[in-house]
């Protein structure tokens, strides 16, 4: 079995692997590390006008974030030929820019001929501008790195200028807090509960989701074997893709026109701020919201979406393999279905309605699981090409719910 293993390893590491590097390579020669360096100050060059110029970044993305960009480009300008003549990487010799680039120049240098051809020499026509796997992967990549990673490290900066905005509110809640406890004065810690539990629920939630943003613009931002989170392979299917990029902004506005969940993290049961039911939810909200930010943790350096940059086995993914995307549901049924409480002796209150509501909330549930769930298997599609993977199926045998699916 152990052998079988083995090659199976071997098949994987050498066919499917972008990033491995056969060790009897020799060390990065100076025309491998100048080509190299050139072709990413291309690539990251053509990235940096597309973040400034493209209409959605220009909108979604801040202005620190693309300053950033450009101080990152500044650097890598400076350092990168230091880095790179000094340990002469074996990997410089799997380029990923070297490849986008050689691509590109096949295709826009290629002199395609305009006289008759048979269907033989069509093909061969055609086949300058169909990529090859290393170079449709290298293309993913550095898309899904820019478009991501983009997205991510604007939406943790908007979170860290909320957060900033409100360290006043933060002081107050450390000082009342110390003082009740230090005074052993728990009657007071239970009007502090009861007067900011709003304000605790709200911050917690944004926090939470700042911790798991903060994952995942590490992941984007560091590829490192020293961080073990080096992409093995790249997901390049239109179904992988197209689940996964449906779930982020500017294409999740075609979700929500067609799901339309009224997800609302300040929902309240009868309306009632105050209601054991609204809390009920509340409490149960934040502990999935807990195991959603746990998995973002547990994969760190390693979290990106439709790359494999290695299986992470540790809680909460030692329990299920889709832990975060259950737990995310779950925290926006949680945050949904509490609308559905009402006051059914209102005046104002008219059956039809609140069943046509009621009818339209379960079918928008159901299309938001839908498209997660096909988004786990899409992805576990991809994942199951890496030997390492097939075994941890073996071990965390559910998807979702342990012993149920």
């Amino acid at each position: 079995m152990e052998e079988i293993a083995e090659k199976e390893k071997d098949f994987f590491n050498k066919n499917l692997n972008i990033s491995y590097v056969d060790e009897s390579l020799p060390r990065a020669d100076n025309k491998i590390i100048l080509k190299h360096y050139f072709c990413s100050l291309i690539v990251y060059g053509v990235l940096g006008i597309l973040l400034w110029n493209i209409p959605f970044f220009k909108d979604y993305s801040s202005y620190y974030v693309k300053i950033l960009y450009n101080h990152l480009y500044l650097s890598y300008i400076l350092i990168a030929p230091i880095i790179y003549f000094y340990y002469r990487p074996k990997s410089i010799w799997k380029s990923h820019n070297i490849s986008i680039c050689g691509y590109i120049k096949r295709v826009f240098f290629h002199l395609p001929k305009f006289a008759p051809l048979k269907t033989e020499e069509i093909k061969k026509e055609l086949q300058h501008f169909i990529p090859s796997y290393t170079e449709s992967q290298s293309l993913m990549l550095i898309f899904i790195k820019f478009f991501f990673g983009a997205i991510m490290v604007s939406a943790f900066v908007n979170n860290i200028d909320v957060l900033m905005q409100r360290s006043d509110t933060y002081k107050n809640i450390f000082d009342t807090v110390s003082t009740a406890f230090l005074n052993l004065d728990f009657n007071a810690f239970k009007h502090f509960l009861f007067e900011y539990k709003n304000v605790l629920y709200t911050n917690a939630i944004l926090i939470l989701f700042s911790i798991d943003l903060l994952c995942f613009c590490l992941g984007y931002l560091t590829e490192l074997s020293f961080f073990k989170n080096k992409i093995r392979t790249v997901e390049t299917t239109a179904a992988g893709v197209f689940f996964c990029l449906i779930c982020y902004p500017p294409f999740i506005a075609v979700n929500q026109a067609f799901i339309r969940l009224p997800q609302n993290d300040n929902v309240m049961a009868f309306g009632d701020i105050n209601s054991p039911i609204t809390w009920g939810f509340r409490i149960a909200a934040i502990i999935f919201l807990c195991i959603y930010a746990a998995a973002s943790v547990a994969l760190f350096f390693k979290a990106s979406n439709l790359t494999n940059r290695g299986t992470v086995s540790c809680f909460p993914y030692n329990i299920v393999r889709h832990p975060a995307y259950i737990s995310k549901n779950i925290f926006w049924v949680l945050t949904t279905v509490p609308a559905l409480f009402v006051d059914f002796s209102a005046i104002d209150f008219c059956l039809k309605d609140y069943l046509i509501n009621s009818t339209l909330v379960v079918c928008a549930i159901i299309g938001c699981a839908g498209v997660y769930y096909m988004r786990a298997l899409t992805e576990e599609r991809h994942l199951i090409k890496d030997p390492e993977y097939q075994r941890y199926t073996q071990k965390v045998k559910y998807r979702f719910i342990p012993f149920v699916i």
